[in-house]
């Protein structure tokens, strides 16, 4: 079966199974987030999608066909240890490597695990990578083997593919939506110099249009259902932002060296 299709398929089911997962384990698992006992869309996409996921599972299906020869022969338990370990690691630096990406350059933190001991850039954490060792575990025991089954079965089944075409069709389309919005966020970021704390911040818009959609019921315009996302940040924009991790372009720095050089000329 064609490679390209394979990725495909995988990054479709780990991305949308992926989505499932973080639903369930904010809602009744995260020590923080389970605490407002309601149900957060998680990720930066509208739809049941977590890009993260469909990535990890890609590297998770090659990993798992690593062998370490010397220690499958003598300790085939120890090898699959390790073998865990090594998954979790690499689960860890995509995590770690996205979320830098998105804070360094959209100025957005999609996540947040500031709270948990021993996190680095409130990025990554050990409490999250043992999720991420336990997750290679059950991945390796349990959906591996369906995964198997399910290329197995797509080879036969090539029709199956217009399926995951129209998945692929409708991601385009949600990327396109939601970086839209993205972009509007990283604007005000930009001009606050601060990060933004994505879930924090949908959180607080979708709170208002909850409010908005309470006070219609009354039949009178509500001010807060045409309220803008300026507005939004700029009356709580302390309870979503962060300061410290955004570094000053060059070019303004290199600006504010120039222009204090011309007034110590003028004076």
């Amino acid at each position: 079966m064609n490679k390209l299709l394979i990725l495909m398929f995988l990054f479709a089911v780990g991305s949308m199974l992926g989505w499932v997962i973080e639903l369930f384990f904010r809602r009744y698992l995260d020590p923080v987030e389970r605490k407002k006992k309601k149900w957060v869309n998680p990720g930066f996409l509208v739809g049941p999608c977590l890009p993260i996921y469909g990535f990890g599972l890609i590297v998770l299906h090659i990993l798992s066909y690593i062998s370490i020869p010397q220690m499958a022969e003598t300790h085939p338990y120890i090898e699959k240890l390790v073998i865990f370990v090594i998954m979790a690691l690499c689960m860890t630096l995509i995590e770690f490597l996205t979320g830098l990406i998105f804070i360094r350059r959209m100025h957005l933190q999609l996540w947040d695990y500031s709270t948990y001991p021993g996190n680095i850039l409130g990025i990554i954490c050990p409490l999250f990578s043992f999720f991420w060792y336990a997750l290679a575990a059950f991945y390796y025991f349990v959906i591996n083997p369906e995964v198997l089954d399910a290329l197995d079965w797509l080879s036969r089944n090539l029709a199956f593919s217009y399926f995951i075409g129209y998945f692929y069709g409708i991601l385009t389309l949600d990327l396109i939506y939601s970086f839209n919005v993205m972009v509007k966020i990283k604007r005000l970021a930009d001009e606050y110099q601060v990060v933004i704390r994505y879930n924090a911040y949908k959180s607080k818009m979708e709170d208002l249009r909850r409010e908005a959609k309470e006070k219609s019921r009354f039949f009178f315009t509500s001010r807060i259902s045409s309220i803008s996302m300026r507005e939004v940040f700029e009356k709580h924009r302390d309870k979503f932002t962060m300061r410290g991790l955004v570094r000053v372009p060059i070019d303004k720095t290199l600006d504010k060296i120039n222009e204090y050089r011309n007034k110590d000329r003028e004076g």
